[in-house]
């Protein structure tokens, strides 16, 4: 009986020790799944694409510049800037010379802080690229909701727009 009793409790013993790693690997995967799956408010919130209100915008810079378009576009960990021309680019006008200044304005963001909202635009060719603290700003005329995203940094006001139905109505600000 008492062998019995012994045998039993090694065999627990010897389960456990199997069982133990498969149920955190388990956890350990569930948890990772989560974080990959979960997307901040602010993350959903920027998703699209935004008109930018040049006149009341600012970019300040020690280079003479033009941007060749007024688009911001957040798609995912993706953000398109407008191309931007400024005194140092060496282009002919050329359709491959627009690309590349097209490619250059491609890049990555990403949130970086959460209170205040702040988020890192990294397109390291960009006049653009940089820290950022995000404003969201909600405007209801009906039947239209105009969303204002206020992209801003000590040299750089981007106040940029996006109109959406009011059926879409969500949470902004």
């Amino acid at each position: 009986m008492i062998k019995s009793l012994k045998d039993i409790n090694q065999l627990l013993k010897t389960k456990s020790i199997i069982f133990l790693p498969i149920i955190i690997g388990i956890v350990c995967l569930v948890i990772y799944t989560i974080q990959i799956l979960y997307k901040p408010p602010l993350y959903k919130k920027l998703q699209g694409e935004y008109n930018i209100d040049l006149e009341q915008s600012y970019i300040y810079r020690h280079v003479d510049f033009r941007p060749l378009g007024s688009n911001i576009v957040f798609n995912n960990a993706h953000v398109e800037l407008p191309a931007i021309l400024s005194a140092h680019d060496k282009i002919k006008g050329t359709y491959e010379d627009i690309k590349r200044l097209e490619n250059n304005a491609k890049g990555k963001w990403k949130i970086i802080s959460k209170k205040p909202d702040s988020i890192l635009i990294e397109t390291p060719a960009s006049l653009l690229n940089g820290k950022y603290a995000v404003i969201l700003k909600k405007k209801v005329i009906p039947p239209q909701i105009i969303y204002y995203l206020i992209i801003q940094n000590d040299s750089t006001y981007l106040c940029s727009s996006k109109v959406l139905n009011a059926s879409f109505d969500g949470e902004w600000e």
